[in-house]
Parts: structure tokens; C-alpha cells; sequence
């Protein structure tokens, strides 16, 4: 399939997405939420408090509006909706220059992060349009969000993105501002990313890698890289870039239930700043852009507030750049060649293929396991592991993060042991939220107080582990033509199950940006699951399975 010009994509999925703002949008003048993005607080009324990271798309908005080749250039109602948005943001900011995304009070740094870039870059194409008065009052939100991020540090836990972005902001105030301390504080975050990078390439997003924030996380750096170069920039790019490469899947996805954060969408922004200097940066580029524009994968169709500004703006950055349109060396993905055995052991993901087959497996996720048929470029069994419910009513799985499973690995088998966890994925409930509520209104107040807080929520709803009297001991043999299933399940005495499954797509922790649709997953043929005998595994409190993923060489 052909790449696509810039009109074909504003057609297809940009001019949705540009509409789909609009209407989220309070562009009502005469309204005192005039600006803001988030529906559901000022029209729904079910919210108590705008989401702040919302106001990041008066940034693609810009873009847009600045553009001669855009539908939406010098528009006269696109340029209203930027100038209420950017005014709002500086309405729910608060004094020391934060803002909330995920609870009132939060003082979210990665928030502030994301929103600095795109409100000062949105500002900055703005500036001519923009009243003194007005003028007066985004200058000082811009420089009390830097001076928010130049004092303080994110504390829950270490997110790769979020310092990147952070990093990104704070270089293009510092040139906007001719603020030192700004590119002083911003190359300090990106020294503290490279520093937390693993030799095998991988940003560290909470627990280990995920390939999906890993492309987030690209765009932010590549930008940075082309305000300030340097050597080991560089070098930590290439080994990212490369890392990346190998979670293109044969069915035009990416990413997934094998990643620390279990991500699937690919942002095109950054890998395509790098087509030119990383062939390989280009390989994936071309191969994910003629995803997108099939639908197979993650599109700006599928998603949410939540992310479609961050997703868009990538989507800009990929057409802006113009190497889509561009003849350059294409190296083969990983999954293209004939055969292949990659071991990331850092971070627990292991890759075999050969001929016929495209596998993965998240032996940091408890052996998730994902095959891909080559010659169909589908996938034949897509399995995020084990999850049941115990007759106490507990929810377990061993798709739980870590990265210190012991592992017996070789070129031809892959084996460990892993114990069931409780499931982290729990839904609010009233009371929750009332005490939530409670700590934002008294507790939370105080910066230092809130995020020992956050830090005790993450590990409520995403990294930590209750384990349970369950083993899984699964064996994966990688045959020429065929995937070799091997489960033995053993519970204590005093363990009974209610019902167990496995050989389906779940995700039983806290995380947004996850299981957003694939347009793949209308024609992806996937083996039958066997149903488990839960009978017989609660009376003899052992259970084996084998399953044979085979691939037809016809």
C-alpha cells in the first residue's frame, strides 16, 4: 500500500479529530468554563474538577491553524478555541504553577511537563493574535509551570516519559524565557533518563520496558535532540530505536500485554525525526504509518481525550517531517527475517522466529505469550495468561510485573515458574472516592503528603504483588512450524477456584491507556482455547495443559 499525502490523512482520521475537539470543547463565550476541554466536567456535570492535560490540544489545534496546507488554516473559529483553551489552562492552574490531571490538588509534575510544551509551543504560533492583557497572563502560567518543574520532582515512581517530556518543556522555555536554570534542570532530566536506560536500549516506564511509551517517550527525546545534540543522545537513541524495532508484530500492531505498562499505541512522531539519521527509525515508520492508515492498529479513530492530543500531535510531527513521502534505505524488521532468536533479559522478553512464525514472550508479565502467523500476518494466539476467581471471590493472575522471575531459557525452549497474584484492576466505588476526596481536600493539600500518597496508590493499583498458594510452571518449545504450549498448574489444599482461564487478552492492573480497539482484531483468526477442567484441578490440585500453536507452510 502506498503512504499517503497529508490530504489523505486530514481526510481520513485529522479533520475527525479536529471535530471531535471542538465538540469537547466549551466554546461557549459567555460561559465561565469557556475553553475548557473536559465534556464531562462542564457539560456532564459528573466530574469535580477539569482534567487539566486536556488543555494540551490548543497545541495540534495551532499547528493546524498555522498551516497553509490545512484545512483549518487562519480559521477564524479554530483560532477561538486556542486562545479560550490557552486562557482556561491558566485558570485551573495552580499558585506554585502545577496542574491536576488525575484528582484535585494532585500538583501532577508530569502533567505540568506535557502541558508547558504544548500550551508555550501553541502560545508561541499564537503570539501575534494575542491581546497584551491576554499575553500578560499565559506568559506568567508558562513560567510559573517552569518554575514548578525546576523545584520539584516526580515521586511516585520513575516514569521515562514524563521526565522526557518535562526535559522537552523546560528546553524550549529556557529559549523562550533566556532562562539558564531552565536548560540546566531540563538536562538533568534527560541525563536521568539515559542514566536509568538499560544497556539492552529500554526507558524504564514504572517496573521495566514498554514498548509502547518507549515511542512516547522517542518523540520527546528526538525533539530534544534536535535542540540539543549530543553523543550520548545520540547512542541512547540508536539503542532505544533498535529496541523498538523488534515489537512491530506481523499483524501491523504493537506493543501490548508483554509491556510494563502493557501499551499498544505506537506514536510515529519521533521514530520518524529519526528516519533519517536510523534506517531502522524508517523501517518502523513505514510499516506502523501503513498500519495506521489500514486500521489495524491503534488510530486517532480509537481513542480518548485522554490521549488523542499527545497521539495527534505525533501524527503532525510524522507529516511535518516529510520522510513519508521520502525514498530512503528500509533495513527488513525483525520479524521479517527468517530467523531469529533476540533475548532481552533485562527486561524479561524473549523473541523467536523462524519461516513461519513471529513470537514473543513476557516472561516479566508472568510467560505472556503472543504468536503471529508470518505468511497471513495474523495472529494465531494471543495469550496474557492465567486469571480466575478464587470461591472466596478474590480475582487472581499471573500477569503480574516482575523482572527477577527465575528463567530457564535456550534458542529452542523457554521455561519459568510464576506465582498467581491478586489482580490489581479494580473499579472505583463511592466510598473510594469519598475518601479520595477527603485526603484532596485536607492531606493532599500539602505536595510532599500527596504524592506519598499517589506513590501508595501506584502500588495499590499497578506495581504491587499479593501472591497466592497458585503455581504456574509453563514450558514454551519453539518448533520449525509450531509453538509448544506446556502448563502445569499446582494450588495448595486449602486453594479452591471458581472458574480459570487463559489463551485471551486481558490486563488486570490500573493503567488508562490500555486496551484500546485494533482493527485487526475484527479478522484475526485465533486458535480455540481448551476450557479448563477447574473440577479436577480443585480435587487433585494439579493440572496439566498442552497446546500446539501450529503454522501451516502451505
Amino acid at each position: 500500500m502506498e503512504i499517503h499525502h497529508f490530504d489523505d490523512i486530514m481526510s481520513f482520521q485529522v479533520n475527525n479529530a479536529v471535530r471531535r475537539l471542538l465538540s469537547e470543547q466549551d466554546r461557549d463565550p459567555y460561559s465561565t468554563t469557556c475553553g475548557c476541554f473536559d465534556r464531562r466536567y462542564w457539560g456532564w456535570k459528573l466530574i469535580d474538577f477539569p482534567e487539566a492535560t486536556f488543555q494540551r490540544n490548543v497545541y495540534p489545534l495551532a499547528l493546524l491553524y498555522r498551516n497553509p496546507g490545512s484545512d483549518y488554516h487562519k480559521n477564524s473559529l479554530i483560532r477561538s478555541s486556542i486562545l479560550a483553551g490557552l486562557t482556561y489552562a491558566s485558570k485551573i492552574q495552580h499558585r506554585d504553577g502545577s496542574f491536576d490531571q488525575a484528582f484535585p490538588n494532585e500538583h501532577s509534575f508530569g502533567a505540568t511537563g506535557f502541558l508547558l510544551h504544548s500550551l508555550l509551543e501553541a502560545f508561541k504560533l499564537m503570539y501575534d493574535e494575542v491581546d497584551e492583557g491576554t499575553c500578560n497572563v499565559i506568559g506568567k502560567c508558562l513560567w510559573n509551570a517552569a518554575e514548578f518543574l525546576v523545584k520539584h520532582n516526580e515521586k511516585h515512581g520513575f516514569i521515562s516519559n514524563h521526565l522526557a517530556g518535562a526535559a522537552l518543556a523546560l528546553l524550549v522555555s529556557a529559549d523562550y524565557f533566556n532562562e539558564r536554570r531552565y536548560q540546566q534542570r531540563a538536562e538533568e532530566l534527560v541525563n536521568l533518563v539515559l542514566k536509568h536506560q538499560s544497556p539492552e536500549g529500554w526507558f524504564l516506564e514504572y517496573e521495566g520496558a514498554d514498548p509502547g511509551y518507549q515511542t512516547l517517550c522517542l518523540y520527546y527525546l528526538a525533539k530534544i535532540y534536535q535542540l540539543m545534540p549530543s553523543q550520548a543522545l545520540r547512542q541512547s537513541l540508536k539503542k532505544a530505536v533498535d529496541f523498538t524495532s523488534y515489537f512491530v508484530h506481523p499483524d501491523g500492531t504493537f506493543g501490548g500485554e508483554y509491556g510494563s505498562r502493557r501499551t499498544s499505541i505506537f506514536y510515529p512522531g519521533g521514530l520518524a525525526l529519526l528516519s533519517r539519521e536510523f534506517p531502522i527509525a524508517h523501517s518502523i515508520t513505514k510499516a506502523m504509518w501503513n498500519s495506521i492508515l489500514q486500521g489495524r492498529t491503534v488510530t486517532l479513530f480509537d481513542i480518548d481525550m485522554g490521549n488523542i492530543a499527545p497521539l495527534l500531535i505525533n501524527y503532525l510531527c510524522a507529516i511535518e517531517s516529510g520522510v513519508l513521502k521520502e525514498e530512503m534505505p528500509t533495513p527488513i524488521l525483525p520479524w521479517e527475517r527468517s530467523k531469529i532468536q533476540q533475548d532481552f533479559s533485562h527486561a524479561s522478553l524473549y523473541i523467536r522466529g523462524t519461516e513461519l512464525y513471529y513470537a514473543i514472550v513476557g516472561v516479566s508479565n508472568g510467560m505472556v505469550l503472543k504468536v503471529f502467523d508470518k505468511k497471513t500476518q495474523r495472529a494465531l494466539w494471543d495469550d496474557g495468561g492465567y486469571i480466575g476467581q478464587l470461591t472466596n471471590g478474590v480475582l487472581v493472575t499471573t500477569q503480574i510485573t516482575l523482572l527477577d522471575r527465575t528463567t530457564n531459557v535456550r534458542e529452542d525452549e523457554i521455561s519459568s515458574t510464576t506465582s498467581f497474584y491478586k489482580a490489581l484492576n479494580l473499579p472505583p466505588t463511592p466510598f473510594k472516592f469519598l475518601l479520595l476526596r477527603l485526603l484532596n481536600l485536607t492531606l493532599m493539600r500539602s505536595i510532599l503528603l500527596g504524592n506519598l500518597l499517589k506513590k501508595i496508590l501506584v502500588e495499590l493499583l499497578i506495581s504491587g504483588n499479593c501472591p497466592y498458594p497458585a503455581q504456574l510452571q509453563r514450558r514454551i518449545l519453539f518448533k520449525p512450524s509450531e509453538v509448544i504450549v506446556e502448563d502445569i498448574i499446582s494450588i495448595s489444599p486449602k486453594l479452591q477456584f471458581s472458574w480459570l482461564e487463559f489463551g485471551y487478552r486481558f490486563i488486570p492492573i490500573h493503567m488508562a491507556s490500555v486496551k484500546y480497539f485494533e482493527g485487526i482484531q475484527l479478522t484475526n483468526s485465533l486458535l480455540k482455547v481448551p476450557e479448563i477442567d477447574i473440577r479436577r484441578l480443585n480435587q487433585q490440585k494439579l493440572l496439566k495443559i498442552q497446546i500446539a500453536v501450529g503454522v501451516s507452510d502451505a
